[in-house]
C-alpha cells in the first residue's frame, strides 16, 4: 500500500499492529515511512524514537523502512545510518542501493553514492527513478556523457519525476556545451506548460552568469502565472543574488500573500532582513515561522529557531540567541542552520574552542559548510581530498553564476596558510574576478564624493559653525581603511571599565542619508556633503541629542562608547559638526599590507559600500582617497585625531594602550592588557584575530603576493592634487523652513521674499517654488500661484498633494476642466502611488517642530476658508 502510495489505508492497517510482540517492531518502522510520505511528521518522528539504534535491528525491512523515513524528514545522517546498516546484511537488495545512493547523493557525498547507484540500476533495471540518481551523480563528478546516457535509459520509464529529469537533461546538455540546445528545450517545454521548465531555463542563464537575460524570462512566466508562489520564490532568490534586497522581499511579500502558512518563506524573510529590511521585520518573521511550526516540531521547527536566533543576534542578544540555537540542536541534532548560526556566534563570542567543536559536528552532517568554516577558524585540513571537493564545489554552477566565489575565498585563505602563495593566488584572483562581474561600485563616484566632502569641510566653514551641536565627550569614533586594526583598538579600548565598545555602528551614515533624503524630498536636487550648509545650529544640536540618546541604549553608565565603523573617516567633518569634542582614534598601517588583507577577504557585500576590495587597482585608490582626506582633516583638525599606527601597536601595546587611553582623558587601568579576554561579541571579518594574543606575522605580509601587486603599486603611484575648498554658503542655514515657519504664521511678504531668494540661488528648488505658489495664492494672486506650482509639479511630478493643491488652483481660477483632468490623474495613480502628502514621512526629523510636515497639507484649505 505505501509503494502504492494508499497511505491513509497503510497507517489504518499498520496502526492495531504496532504493540503486537512480534510485528510490532516491522509496523511501528512501516508507519513512521507511511507517516512521514504523508507529512505527519510528529508522528513519524515518535514513532522513530521507538525504534533501537541500527546496530542492533537484524531485519534489512526494518532499516529499510526506518531508514526512508529519516531520509523524508530530511534527517539524511539517521538515514544513512540505518541504510548502511541494513546495506551491511544484504548489499543486493535493490531499494536499499538506490536509497543509500541517493541519501549520500543529497548529503554531497556523491563519490560514496555512485557504486551503489550504479548498483541500484543493475538490480531493477526498469527504475527510471533510479536511472535519474545515477544521472545526477555523474554529473556531479563530471561524467557528462555518461549522464546523458543514463539519461536515455530513464526518459521512457514512467516512474521518474518529469521535473527532476528534465532539469537533469538541461544540465547534461549544458555541461556537454550545448547549452543553447538546453535553453531551447526549457523555452519549448515552457511554452507546452511544463511545471518547472522556466525555473530550470532561468536557473541555467544565471548559472552561465547571465543573469540579465534570466529575469526578463522569470517576470514573464510570472506574469502569465502570478500566483506561482515557488515562481515568486524563485524571484526574490535571484534578486537577492543580484543585490536587490528590498526587491526580493517584494517578491516574498507576494509569495507569503499566496501561501501566508508557509514557514519557509518566513524564515527566508527573517534570515535576510536585519540591517537590509530593517529588524522589526525580522522579528515579525520569525514570531511567524515559529508559530507555523511549533505543532509540527522536528527540523521545521528546528530551521525556525534557529531563524529566531539569527535575528535574535542581530537584536544584540547574544545569551537568547545561543539558548535558541541549542534549543534547536536539541531538537534537531543535525539542523545545518542552527549548527552554521551557533559556530558563527561563539566565534564572535571569542569561544573559539567551542566554535571549532561546532563546526566539526557541522562537517559531519553538511561536510563543504562544515570544511568552509572551520577553515576560517585556521583548522586546515591535512587530507588533500577535502580541498579537491572544496574546489569542484566552488565552480559547480548555481544561480550565483558560473562559480561560488566564496567557497574559492575559502580554498584562497587555505592555501595561503598552508604556505603555497602560488595557489592562494591562483584562488583569490579568481574569487574576486567572479565577485568584480555584478559590482556596482565605481572609484571615480568615490573619489568625487572623497573630494566634494574635502571641498565642503573647510576650515573655514568649522569656523563658521563654531558651537554648534554637543559638547558630549560620550562619543569616541574608532576610524581607518577596513583591515587596518580598528577591531584590535576597539577590544582595547572596550576592556577599560569605563569604556563600551558598542562594534560598528550605523549612526553617522544613517544621519548622512537622512540629510539627503530630506533634500530629495524637497526637490532641492542637493545631497550630501553640500546639503549641510542648510543644517540650523539647532539643528545639530537635535542630531546630537537623538545620536547620544542612541549611543547611551547600549551602555547607560558608561563614560565613552566606541564606534568603530571604519568607512567614517570618510566623515569625520560631520562628526566633529554634531560632537565638537569626540575622541577620534585613526589607524593606519602598511597600504601593501592593507591592500592583501582586504583582498583576501570576502565581505559578502558585492552590491555594497565594500565594492573597492575586489579589485587591486581599486584598492589602491581608495587607499590614495583616504590618504589625502586623513591629510585634509589633521589640517581642518590639528592635534584633535590621534594617529595609531598599527605595525608599531604589535610591537609596543602596552605603550599604544596607555597613549589611546590616555586620548580619552581617562585614567589608566592594568585590566585594559587583559582584553583578549573582553566578553563581547565581534562581528567583523577580525573576528578571529582579536580572540588570539598580539601577533606580528601580518606584519609585510605584502611581499608574500609582491609580483602580483602591480595594479595596486600603480594606483598609489597617481596622486591628484587635494581640491579647491567650496565658498562659504550665501544662504543663511535653514531658510527653507524659515519661509515655511512664515507662510504658516501668516507673514505671506517675508515668505515671499524668502522662497524667491532661495529660487535665486537654486533654481531647481522644487518645494521652494511649490511654497512660494501657496503664498501667492494665499495673497489671490492666482495666476503666479498657479505659474509657480506647475513648475514645482515639472519638477517633481509624483507629489501627490501638490497635484491636489494645483488643482485647487486652477478651480479658484474657474479652470475645471484642468482641474478634473488632475483629479482623474490622481484617481488613477491612487492605486499604485502612495506618495505622501506634502512631504514624505521620516522627512520630518529637519522640520523645526513636529506640526510642519502636516501644515503642510493644511495650507492651502485654510486659505481657503
Amino acid at each position: 500500500m505505501i509503494a502504492g502510495n494508499r497511505l491513509p489505508e497503510a497507517v489504518e492497517l499498520l496502526e492495531p499492529l504496532t504493540a503486537h510482540s512480534v510485528a510490532g517492531l516491522p509496523a511501528r518502522s512501516l508507519l513512521a515511512l507511511a507517516q512521514a510520505l504523508s507529512g505527519h511528521e510528529a508522528q513519524a518522528r515518535e514513532l522513530l524514537a521507538t525504534i533501537a539504534p541500527p546496530d542492533s535491528i537484524r531485519k534489512v525491512e526494518i532499516l529499510l523502512a526506518a531508514g526512508s523515513a529519516w531520509f523524508k524528514l530530511s534527517d539524511a545522517s539517521q538515514a544513512i545510518a540505518y541504510l548502511s546498516a541494513a546495506h551491511t546484511l544484504n548489499p543486493q537488495h535493490p531499494l536499499v542501493c538506490a536509497r543509500l545512493g541517493a541519501c549520500l547523493l543529497a548529503m554531497g557525498r556523491t563519490q560514496e553514492a555512485l557504486p551503489h547507484l550504479r548498483k541500484a540500476v543493475e538490480l531493477i533495471p526498469q527504475s527510471g527513478g533510479a536511472w535519474l540518481n545515477l544521472a545526477r551523480g555523474q554529473l556531479l563528478v563530471g561524467e557528462a556523457e555518461a549522464a546523458l546516457q543514463s539519461l536515455d535509459k530513464a526518459e521512457p520509464l514512467p516512474d521518474k519525476e518529469p521535473e527532476i529529469y528534465n532539469v537533469t537533461r538541461a544540465e547534461v546538455l549544458a555541461r556537454l556545451g550545448r547549452r543553447n540546445d538546453a535553453v531551447s528545450e526549457l523555452r519549448k517545454a515552457a511554452a507546452r506548460g511544463q511545471r518547472g521548465a522556466t525555473e530550470t531555463m532561468v536557473a541555467m542563464l544565471a548559472a552561465q552568469g547571465e543573469h540579465d537575460k534570466a529575469w526578463p524570462s522569470l517576470r514573464e512566466e510570472i506574469e502569465r502565472q502570478p500566483d506561482n508562489a515557488r515562481l515568486l520564490e524563485l524571484a526574490s532568490e535571484l534578486a537577492q543574488v543580484r543585490g536587490r534586497f528590498a526587491e526580493a522581499d517584494r517578491f516574498l511579500d507576494k509569495a507569503i500573500a499566496i501561501e501566508p502558512d508557509n514557514a519557509s518563506f518566513w524564515r527566508r524573510r527573517a534570515m535576510m532582513a536585519g540591517r537590509r529590511l530593517g529588524p522589526e521585520r525580522g522579528r515579525a518573521a520569525a514570531d511567524r515561522a515559529l508559530e507555523l511550526t511549533r505543532e509540527e516540531g522536528g527540523m521545521p521547527y528546528a530551521q525556525a529557531l534557529a531563524a529566531d536566533a539569527h535575528v535574535l543576534n542581530d537584536e544584540q542578544k547574544t545569551a537568547e540567541a545561543e539558548a535558541r540555537y541549542r534549543e534547536a540542536l536539541a531538537i534537531a541534532p543535525g539542523c545545518v542552520p542552527a549548527l552554521n548560526g551557533l559556530g558563527h556566534l561563539l566565534m564572535q563570542l571569542g569561544r573559539v574552542d567551542e566554535a571549532t567543536a561546532t563546526f566539526e559536528a557541522l562537517r559531519k552532517v553538511a561536510p563543504l559548510q562544515g570544511w568552509s568554516q572551520l577553515i576560517h577558524a585556521r583548522q586546515i585540513p591535512d587530507d588533500p581530498a577535502v580541498l579537491e571537493q572544496l574546489e569542484k564545489a566552488a565552480r559547480r554552477e548555481s544561480l550565483e553564476g558560473p562559480v561560488q566565489s566564496h567557497l574559492l575565498f575559502t580554498l584562497a585563505a587555505a592555501w595561503d596558510r598552508k604556505g603555497d602563495p602560488e595557489k592562494a593566488w591562483q584562488f583569490v584572483a579568481q574569487a574576486n574576478e567572479a565577485s568584480r562581474e555584478r559590482l556596482n561600485y565605481r572609484p571615480e563616484v568615490h573619489r568625487q564624493r572623497v573630494e566634494r566632502e574635502m571641498a565642503r569641510f573647510s576650515r573655514d566653514f568649522m569656523a563658521s559653525r563654531q558651537g554648534w551641536g554637543d559638547p558630549s565627550k560620550l562619543p569616541v569614533f574608532v576610524l581607518g581603511m577596513p583591515r587596518s586594526g580598528t577591531t584590535l583598538v576597539e577590544q582595547i579600548l572596550g576592556s577599560h571599565s569605563k569604556v563600551f565598545g558598542a562594534g560598528e555602528l550605523s549612526l553617522v551614515p544613517e544621519l548622512i542619508q537622512k540629510l539627503s533624503a530630506w533634500e530629495a524630498k524637497t526637490g532641492s536636487r542637493r545631497e550630501y556633503p553640500e546639503c549641510v550648509d542648510d543644517m540650523t545650529a539647532e539643528e545639530s544640536r537635535r542630531f546630537a541629542a537623538r545620536h547620544l540618546e542612541e549611543l547611551q541604549a547600549y551602555a547607560p553608565v558608561a563614560e565613552r562608547i566606541v564606534d568603530k565603523l571604519p568607512h567614517n573617516f570618510e566623515h569625520i567633518g560631520l562628526i566633529k559638526l554634531i560632537f565638537p569634542n569626540a575622541r577620534i582614534l585613526h589607524l593606519k598601517r602598511e597600504p601593501r599590507d592593507v591592500a592583501i588583507s582586504n583582498f583576501f577577504v570576502d565581505y559578502s557585500a558585492k552590491f555594497g559600500g565594500m565594492g573597492f576590495a575586489y579589485d587591486l587597482g581599486w584598492i589602491g585608490e581608495q587607499l590614495v582617497d583616504h590618504t589625502r582626506l586623513m591629510q585634509h582633516w589633521h589640517q581642518v583638525f590639528p592635534g584633535e585625531i590621534l594617529e595609531v599606527d598599527y605595525d608599531l601597536l604589535v610591537e609596543d601595546v602596552e605603550g599604544w594602550a596607555r597613549r589611546i587611553i590616555e586620548h580619552l582623558g581617562l585614567e589608566w587601568e592594568d585590566g585594559v592588557l587583559a582584553f583578549q579576554e573582553l566578553d563581547r561579541a565581534v562581528k567583523t571579518a577580525s573576528v578571529w584575530q582579536v580572540r588570539q594574543p598580539v601577533y606580528k606575522t601580518s606584519k609585510a605580509r605584502w611581499k608574500t603576493y609582491e609580483r602580483w601587486l602591480n595594479p595596486l603599486e600603480a594606483a598609489l603611484a597617481e596622486v591628484p592634487p587635494m581640491p579647491v575648498a567650496s565658498p562659504l554658503p550665501k544662504l543663511e542655514p535653514g531658510l527653507f523652513l524659515k519661509g515655511m515657519g512664515s507662510l504658516q504664521s501668516g507673514r505671506l511678504i517675508e515668505a515671499e521674499e524668502i522662497f524667491r531668494s532661495l529660487i535665486a540661488a537654486r533654481s531647481a528648488h522644487a518645494a521652494a517654488h511649490h511654497f512660494l505658489g501657496a503664498t501667492l495664492y494665499q495673497q489671490n494672486r492666482l495666476d503666479e500661484a498657479r505659474k509657480m506650482m506647475r513648475r514645482s509639479i515639472e519638477l517633481m511630478p509624483r507629489q501627490r498633494q501638490w497635484l491636489e493643491n494645483l488643482a485647487k488652483v486652477e478651480s479658484a481660477l474657474g479652470n475645471e476642466e484642468a482641474a478634473n483632468r488632475i483629479r482623474e490623474r490622481l484617481a488613477r495613480a491612487a492605486g499604485t502611488e502612495q506618495q505622501s502628502a506634502g512631504m514624505a514621512p521620516g522627512a520630518a526629523h529637519v522640520a523645526a517642530d513636529g506640526g510642519t510636515e502636516a501644515a503642510f497639507t493644511e495650507l492651502l484649505t485654510d486659505a481657503s476658508n
